[in-house]
């Protein structure tokens, strides 16, 4: 992931609507705008997703789906704040290795990175605002200070009915930027920022339930495993260096058994097939990226036995490596 986030451009108030498909989780995460992101797939089979976002004032909202489960780093454009508001039907999703209940909301600063893992075919909503921008709209309608209403865990437990009534608003609002596009005025721009901020004021204001409950990882688990992110970070460093289990039983201090656990609930996937997955993406971005051949690429990730990687690749992406490689 790229070391510093992209910096957010004020956005007329004309309503700017974007609708992108992507065939390839790195060209997903590329389509949401103004944000620092890295995707890995990590369910098997061809990968298909699509992002609509509509830019207004100081606000972007966005729906997000993808059929494959996909482990996402993400920043936020600077200055700003997000809300990440899963679908209750999108299947389970963790955030920074906390599994998300069907009622959760996520909320982060933007520049500050975060992990998501995502289920297949999941359904993300996200609200991003200018953070002093959404801070006078909520004083200049008489509601708790922003301050106040942030004054919790980055995770919020809300009622389900409440979050099922914003999503679909949402919903509306995406649909309605799409009837004014592409002959959408000034007054638009401004009567959709008005509803997005509304939207984002009832969700923050209902009544909690409570912050989102401990789970079952988070029971046995710290928050977020340092460790896990370490490994990424080495894989993406040393691509073609491989990493035994005794080697991540030292770095998690759990033993094998509990390494296995930790990694089938934190990732979806045993160890070795999860750093599998991570090299396979490696693969696939500089396939798509670099030069070279394919066997230097996968070599330089690792993998030692062409054919084994060839199928390895096409059963995680539906494709052949050489294909891939036709469309750098």
């Amino acid at each position: 992931m790229p070391s510093s986030p992209l910096a957010h451009t004020a956005a007329p108030y004309v309503p700017l609507l974007r609708r992108v498909e992507a065939h390839d989780a790195g060209a997903h995460a590329a389509n949401l705008s103004q944000w620092d992101q890295l995707y890995d797939q990590l369910s098997p089979g061809q990968f298909e997703g699509q992002v609509t976002e509509l830019w207004l004032p100081q606000s972007q909202v966005f729906v997000e789906t993808a059929n494959q489960s996909l482990r996402q780093s993400c920043a936020a454009w600077d200055n700003s704040l997000w809300f990440g508001i899963p679908a209750p039907r999108a299947g389970v999703m963790s955030w920074s290795g906390r599994e998300l209940p069907a009622n959760a909301i996520c909320i982060s600063e933007g520049g500050n990175e975060f992990e998501l893992l995502t289920a297949p075919n999941f359904n993300l909503f996200g609200i991003v605002v200018e953070r002093e921008a959404f801070g006078a709209y909520l004083e200049a309608t008489g509601q708790r200070s922003l301050d106040d209403l942030l004054r919790v865990r980055d995770v919020l437990s809300l009622p389900l009915d409440l979050k099922l009534d914003v999503c679909n608003k949402l919903s509306d609002i995406l649909l309605d930027a799409d009837r004014y596009f592409p002959h959408a005025s000034t007054g638009d721009g401004i009567a959709l920022q008005g509803r997005i901020f509304a939207s984002l004021a009832r969700l923050l204001s209902g009544e909690r339930t409570d912050t989102a409950p401990v789970s079952r990882r988070d029971s046995r688990q710290t928050y977020r495993h340092p460790a896990l992110e370490q490994l990424r970070v080495r894989i993406l460093q040393q691509p073609g260096e491989h990493v035994s289990i005794d080697e991540l039983c030292a770095s998690f201090h759990l033993s094998r058994r509990a390494l296995q656990n930790y990694f089938e609930e934190a990732t979806g996937l045993a160890p070795l097939a999860y750093m599998r997955a991570l090299r396979l993406n490696g693969v696939r971005r500089a396939l798509l990226n670099e030069t070279g051949t394919v066997s230097e690429i996968a070599y330089a990730w690792g993998f030692n036995h062409l054919g084994k990687f060839a199928h390895q690749y096409a059963a995680m992406f539906g494709e052949l490596p050489s294909q891939t490689r036709g469309r750098h």
